[in-house]
């Protein structure tokens, strides 16, 4: 069995943006013994401690613009890496493919992003009807992804 570290992003003063957030203390309440991380919206604070967990496997989740219909998810694989550097992709800084790839080349582990479409990511706005209605499915998705990766 292999470990697995799930790591959300985003920043939840900004609607949608937040949903990886939230997903963490959704996947807290779901599955107890998961390791899984609040990265808001500085993943690169967390490289150290990511990687002194030796995962196998790393699940990154954060708001996506990849044309799909709001709250609509897609995984992207390790081999997709490259894909993140898409222009307004993601909103961080720096982008997730280099954090990716500084914990790939420190542990070797596979890196996945779960990328949910948003709605709106206005300041100060509260996460879409859209992304709440979505959000107990991709909890289900995401815990039968973790548990078949062990």
């Amino acid at each position: 069995m292999g470990k697995t570290v799930v790591i959300g992003v985003g920043n939840r003063l900004r609607g949608d943006d937040g949903v990886g957030c939230h997903l963490i203390d959704l996947l807290k309440e779901t599955i107890p013994d998961i390791d899984a991380i609040d990265a808001s919206t500085v993943p690169e604070n967390y490289i150290e401690s990511i990687i002194k967990k030796t995962p196998e496997r790393v699940l990154i989740i954060d708001a996506c613009l990849f044309d799909g219909e709001p709250g609509e998810f897609r995984l992207f694989g390790t081999e997709s890496l490259e894909n993140l550097r898409l222009p307004n992709f993601s909103t961080h800084t720096p982008p997730l493919n280099l954090i990716a790839q500084l914990i790939n080349a420190a542990t070797g582990a596979k890196i996945y992003l779960l990328g949910i479409q948003p709605f709106q990511r206005g300041f100060g706005e509260k996460i879409s009807p859209a992304l709440a209605n979505a959000l107990p499915s991709i909890v289900s998705y995401i815990q039968e992804w973790v548990l078949t990766q062990m």
